[in-house]
C-alpha cells in the first residue's frame, strides 16, 4: 500500500497533480470491465477501490470485486466471486501526484 509520504520523500513536499473518479459497469455474465483515464505516471499515482453494488434477485451479494491500475491510461475492475444475475459497479478513485 502506499503512502503520502512514500511520494512526499518524507518532507511532505508533493502536491496532488490530478484526481480521478468513476465508475466501472461489469454485465451480466461478465468478469471484468475497463475504464480509460487521462495518462498517469504509474510511479506517482494510487489508487482507491471505493465500493461496488451488485446483488442478484434474491438481494445476496453478486460477486466480490476489485480494482487496477493496468497501465498508464486504463483501470480494470474484476470479479473474484461472480454470478451471472447481476450487475456489478465498481467505484473507484485515483490520485496522481507531482
Amino acid at each position: 500500500m502506499s503512502t503520502f509520504l512514500q511520494f512526499a520523500g518524507g518532507g511532505g513536499g508533493a502536491t496532488i497533480k490530478a484526481i480521478q473518479r468513476g465508475v466501472i459497469s461489469i454485465a451480466v455474465s461478465g468478469t471484468s470491465a475497463t475504464a480509460t483515464i487521462t495518462a498517469v505516471d504509474m510511479a506517482k499515482t494510487e489508487l482507491r477501490f471505493l465500493g461496488g453494488s451488485g446483488y442478484d434477485a434474491s438481494g445476496t451479494i453478486a460477486a466480490v470485486p476489485r480494482v487496477v491500475l493496468t497501465n498508464t491510461t486504463t483501470v480494470t475492475a474484476t470479479l473474484q466471486n461472480a454470478n451471472a444475475a447481476a450487475i456489478l459497479n465498481v467505484s473507484w478513485e485515483l490520485t496522481e501526484y507531482n
